[in-house]
């Protein structure tokens, strides 16, 4: 296949187009060389990310400007087979952007959009069966055709997935900002709020698989697994702190991009509690118990003491109606005090 040929087939597979001859021809394109698949996965993502774009705002200029950013320029340039001159690439871009924007222009209302405010957890039944819990602050879309053609989801924020059984010939894929997870398994917590410096999978049963740019400076696509009771925390690029996590056998292990934590079956309610009311706390700082208090509360929480945003605290709480008596609870045993109005928390170190 010429290069004309392979990237409109490219793009008729990712928007469902392609039938069944084509979609074979693309898919031993992509499984022929590493090049081709990454150069694929970049195109995937440029399209992906497009869908987040909200439908009122949709500017073929702007998206077209929004699907280059998402090329690197090496690839532009070099590995896009080296075309003769810069003019043809862009010629392409626009014919595949245009193509691209007139598919999401089709589909966009046939998006569902589930929301949950602060301060809520919402149940879902997806239509292939598949049982959804969406934490605060979270938002997930599907298309109305789910479970026909594809059954991918779009998630932000944080939410626990049981899989229903059947439909084994159509993954079950979940989409986020950076990751893409593919369900192998049956049950599992994904944790991927925009605000948060790191994402987080915790498999209870079967397995996933996490895919995408682990390496923001070098783009290196990857894939990783995690099984049951594994898991999978990744710190975005950016953050340059380093972290620690306090694993099952309470040996505090250091965390710099990436780590896998086999965690017992007994302590699996710290990342999956919170759909059952349930908050636990294991070693974690104020300023990362804060960022869980508001969502779940609905408040502001304000840490006026730099020096109380790396205390550490462990404790759990089940079923607690007001932000007040968790932080009553944790100020019995630890020096901070505080002061509520309205829906703003002032955190302040306790004077004696």
């Amino acid at each position: 296949m010429d290069n004309d040929e392979i990237k409109l087939l490219l793009v008729k597979y990712i928007t469902r187009e392609a039938d069944e001859q084509e979609t074979d021809r693309v898919r031993e394109w992509v499984k022929a060389h590493p090049e081709n698949e990454q150069y694929f996965a970049q195109l995937y993502e440029a399209w992906q990310n497009m869908m987040y774009l909200k439908p009122e705002i949709v500017d073929e200029e702007k998206a077209y400007q929004k699907f280059l950013s998402t090329i690197p320029r090496e690839t532009k340039y070099r590995q896009l087979y080296k075309w003769s001159k810069i003019a043809a690439v862009v010629a392409l871009f626009s014919v595949l952007s245009v193509f691209l924007i007139r598919h999401y222009s089709q589909n966009v209302q046939s998006i569902r959009i589930v929301s949950v405010n602060k301060g809520g957890i919402k149940k879902i039944v997806l239509m292939d069966g598949t049982l959804v819990w969406l934490n605060a602050g979270s938002k997930l879309n599907y298309n109305t055709d789910f479970g026909k053609k594809n059954r991918t989801v779009y998630l932000e924020g944080e939410a626990f997935f049981e899989i229903a059984p059947g439909k084994k010939t159509i993954p079950f894929i979940v989409n986020t900002k950076n990751y893409t997870i593919r369900d192998i398994g049956t049950k599992f917590n994904l944790k991927s709020y925009p605000n948060d410096s790191f994402f987080e999978t915790t498999v209870i049963k079967g397995e996933v698989s996490v895919e995408g740019n682990v390496d923001n400076n070098t783009r290196e696509m990857s894939r990783i697994y995690v099984k049951p009771r594994q898991v999978l925390r990744i710190y975005y690029q950016q953050q340059k702190e380093k972290y620690t996590y306090n694993s099952d056998d309470q040996t505090t292990k250091e965390l710099n991009e990436i780590q896998v934590l086999q965690v017992d079956s007994a302590n699996m309610d710290k990342y999956d509690g919170w759909k059952e009311d349930l908050l636990v706390f294991d070693g974690n700082t104020l300023n990362e118990i804060s960022s869980v208090l508001e969502r779940r509360y609905n408040v502001k929480i304000i840490i006026n003491d730099a020096g109380l945003q790396n205390l550490k605290y462990s404790g759990s709480f089940k079923n607690i109606a007001t932000i007040d008596k968790v932080l009553g609870l944790i100020k019995g045993n630890t020096d901070i005090d505080y002061t509520i109005d309205g829906s703003t928390v002032t955190i302040t170190k306790r004077t004696n």
